[in-house]
């Protein structure tokens, strides 16, 4: 058994393999030897022939040197001396082969302007090949001044002679409207009569024609046969535009496979068009497995040969680091390149390197300009971006109508994200009026082509019922859908779901991790959102830390709710040192992008001086900026404003009004509120019981002061059936949450016995509690416990001490209690003391 081993084996070689035995026919050989001998004779005698003057002889000599044939050895300087001899004798089809000698520099020096006076000469004989060559230097400005009308005149007469090439060229004239009327039907009628020759760049245009509909009636399957009939003669963009009909399915079945080998086959070739077409199928992996740096390759191979659209597939890889060395402004020195020369895609594509500061500093002016240059060319994805240009007015005025114009032409020649755009303007009524159920109709179309960002605002229509009725099932399918690809904003939405149980089973672990991968994605609302799970502990464990590090990171990002946030923590010292200065910054931030929450606390800061001046009438103002924007809380404040007249005129019945629309929206203050409103007959007839309802559901929801105005109700039978213990169970959950009201409640029960036992000390106690938090009833109260001695020792100093607080806090009934205990004091001792006798 012998060992196996990597070698440089190579089949191929005679070493290591049996000997074989060559047979080689006697007859064949001499076969090859006569046609070789006859060959060397008919040169001989063509040479003697041109040498003897005759002008034809002296011409195919020529061609026998230029190609090496016939017995020649292969000789461009004798070839050109030939036909020289040839043309001097006006040998017409001589003068034109020596005319290619001087405009390709073969056997000669290059010289362009003596091939045109050669073509002239012929083309003036009549000669067809030598009209069609004058008329191509006439078409490209090679050796004369270019004249587009006078070549389209040479083509013709050259192709009214059946000759090929020149038909083809006159319907590629015709096909462009080059130096004519463009006419497809003309076009196409030439490329007919080239292609029947077996013209093979003929029938590869004549197969542009039926693919595409051009002069002829649409027959795919008729272009693929033509694109065939180039490719068998070996004509490379025979072979690419066949490739691009097995790509697309179009007259053959689909088969990305063979497309792609058809692609290498023309790029084998250098062209560059394949060179370039064979790229994208390495970087989509279509018919090949998927090389990005082969794609690279490739674009580059077709770059260096001009090939525009691989310029500016090249700077697309070096923007995005695919399959090369990511290098932004490379990238923006080959969109450059390729825009410069027209190309559309080039010129979107530098257009929104500029938009977004990538390789270039951020310059609208500059991107609005690119874009339109592109758009002029109808290009798609750049009349999409100079929509958006003109909707927010970046680079230029601001102008919504002009963009749902463009947003729609672009939509028209298919550019899906167009559609989502469009939506978008008639969602909000931007440049259009308003249609929320067109918005809905155009997110779908857009959303069941795939376009994340419509599936997203699809979703979200669904989620608040916007334009379609309200669908939460629908909202989270997609959702999920647009964050299947990677969409950050449908991902946050979709963690706000399960975040809730909207559409789906609520899960906040799983909701906390959306909200990181939406951050990670640089989507700042959920780096806010995911701010609030460390902030509550929902999902992660708590950290307010680092919740207030994730509200700064997008506040600074302009995220209102972030900036809001971030703002509370301020306003209440929660991971950061309190700093109401701070705090009103941030809330005039949030608050200048209309976030109702903002506003809210920003109405705040102005009642109450908290970081500015006080100024009233702007807390109303913004109160009802925020009231209209639905907050509950500054419907509330507005009410109270309106109660006491602060910032505004009092209007009871307004007041009531705004606590009713509050309440009736579960908030618990504006319950309360309102609930104190029939308790007492304030612009609304008295009504315990209402009052009651109120109390309960605010009380419901663990605000305090409902629960001690809910256990007065249960401690006196109002509204309610008389329930001492009741009260007291009321009393009890706001006093252990420090609530002083409830203390103060708690403690006359205790005093006076009222649900529980009579306990005077416990009464003192629960006084004393409240009274160090400054709650002046409570001072009073335990002033009157030092008074009478009730639970504590009897101190009349002491006493007016506390009502001579209780007083100076606005509480009236202490100031009646002060001047009783103060009079005593003022007695002489005797009479002091017979008063404690009772005397």
């Amino acid at each position: 058994m012998t060992s196996e081993r990597n070698n440089n084996y190579d089949p191929a070689s005679p070493q290591d393999q049996d000997a074989v035995m060559v047979y080689i026919n006697p007859e064949l050989m001499q076969t090859m030897a006569n046609v070789s001998a006859r060959k060397q004779r008919g040169f001989r005698e063509l040479l003697r022939s041109a040498e003897d003057g005759d002008l034809d002889a002296a011409f195919r000599l020529g061609l026998s040197y230029a190609a090496g044939d016939d017995g020649a050895p292969q000789d461009d300087e004798r070839a050109f001396y030939w036909f020289s001899k040839a043309a001097d004798g006006d040998h017409i089809t001589a003068v034109y082969h020596l005319g290619h000698c001087c405009a390709r520099g073969t056997g000669t020096r290059r010289d362009i302007k003596r091939a045109v006076e050669l073509f002239t000469q012929a083309a003036e004989a009549g000669y067809a090949p030598a009209q069609c060559e004058l008329g191509l230097c006439y078409e490209l400005g090679h050796g004369v001044e270019e004249d587009k009308r006078r070549a389209a005149e040479l083509y013709r007469d050259a192709a009214e002679q059946g000759y090929a090439p020149a038909q083809c060229n006159l319907g590629f004239f015709y096909f462009h409207g080059i130096g004519m009327a463009e006419d497809d039907r003309e076009a196409a009628g030439w490329f007919a009569q080239a292609a029947q020759q077996g013209y093979p760049r003929a029938q590869m245009l004549m197969g542009v024609c039926f693919e595409n509909g051009y002069g002829v009636e649409q027959d795919p399957a008729k272009a693929v046969e033509l694109y065939r009939a180039a490719h068998v003669q070996h004509y490379d963009e025979g072979t690419c535009a066949l490739g691009v009909c097995y790509d697309r399915g179009a007259g053959v079945a689909e088969d990305h496979a063979e497309a792609a080998r058809l692609y290498e086959e023309a790029a084998r070739q250098g062209y560059p068009r394949a060179c370039f077409l064979l790229g994208q199928c390495y970087e989509y992996g279509h018919g090949l497995e998927q090389d990005l740096p082969r794609a690279a390759a490739l674009y580059r191979r077709a770059h260096e040969q001009d090939y525009v659209p691989a310029t500016s597939a090249l700077g697309l890889c070096y923007e995005t680091g695919m399959g090369v060395e990511q290098d932004e402004a490379l990238a923006v020195e080959l969109y450059r390149q390729a825009a410069q020369r027209g190309y559309a895609p080039a010129q979107c594509n530098l257009g929104f390197c500029y938009y977004q500061g990538i390789g270039v500093e951020e310059n609208n002016d500059e991107a609005f300009r690119w874009f339109a240059m592109a758009a002029e060319r109808e290009f798609p994805r750049a009349m999409n971006l100079l929509g958006e240009c003109f909707d927010q007015g970046y680079g230029v005025e601001q102008d919504s109508r002009r963009a749902v114009e463009l947003f729609q032409a672009a939509r028209e020649r298919g550019y899906v994200p167009a559609a989502t755009a469009l939506g978008l303007c008639y969602e909000l009524g931007r440049g259009v009026e308003q249609d929320k159920a067109r918005a809905a109709e155009l997110y779908r179309e857009a959303a069941q082509a795939g376009d994340v960002r419509a599936q997203c605002n699809l979703g979200y229509c669904y989620y608040h019922g916007i334009g379609v009725e309200e669908d939460n099932d629908a909202a989270f399918r997609l959702f999920s859908q647009a964050a299947e690809n990677g969409y950050p904003r449908a991902v946050h939405l979709m963690g706000q779901c399960l975040e809730h149980g909207y559409g789906t089973e609520r899960d906040m672990k799983r909701a906390a991790e959306l909200y990181q991968q939406a951050y990670e994605g640089g989507h700042m609302g959920a780096a806010c959102s995911l701010g609030l799970c460390y902030e509550t502990g929902s999902g992660v464990e708590q950290d307010k830390a680092r919740a207030a590090e994730l509200y700064r990171e997008a506040a600074q990002a302009g995220d209102p709710r972030a900036q809001c946030n971030l703002g509370f923590f301020y306003y209440r010292g929660i991971a950061v040192e309190e700093d109401d200065e701070r705090a009103f910054q941030l809330f005039s931030l949030a608050a200048g992008q209309d976030y109702p929450r903002a506003q809210f606390y920003l109405g705040e800061c102005y009642e109450n001086g908290y970081g500015t001046e006080r100024d009233y009438e702007r807390a109303v103002a913004l109160y009802t900026q925020s009231h209209e924007g639905g907050y509950a809380d500054a419907t509330c404040s507005l009410g109270l404003c309106c109660e006491l007249g602060r910032g505004v005129e009092q209007d009871l019945r307004r007041a009531a009004e705004l606590y009713r629309e509050a309440a009736q929206r579960g908030l618990a203050r504006a319950q309360c509120n309102l609930g104190f409103f029939y308790y007492r007959g304030i612009s609304v007839e008295k009504d315990d019981a209402e009052a009651a309802r109120w109390f309960a559901k605010a009380a419901a929801q663990g605000h305090l002061r409902a629960q001690v105005l809910l256990g007065d109700c249960y401690e006196n039978g109002r509204g309610v059936e008389k329930d001492p213990q009741k009260a007291v169970s009321l009393y009890r959950a706001g006093y252990e949450r420090n609530y002083s009201p409830a203390a103060c409640a708690l403690g006359l029960c205790y005093e006076l016995g009222i649900g529980v036992e009579r306990d005077f000390a416990r009464a003192a106690a629960l006084y004393q509690e409240a009274a160090e938090r400054r709650h002046p009833r409570s001072t009073a109260l335990l002033a009157n416990c030092y008074e009478q001695g009730r639970g504590v020792e009897r101190n009349l100093r002491r006493a007016a001490e506390l009502y001579r607080r209780a007083a100076d806090s606005g509480y009236d009934p202490a100031a009646e209690a002060l001047k009783r205990v103060e009079e005593r004091l003022s007695r002489p001792l005797w009479k002091r003391l017979l008063g404690f006798l009772g005397r």
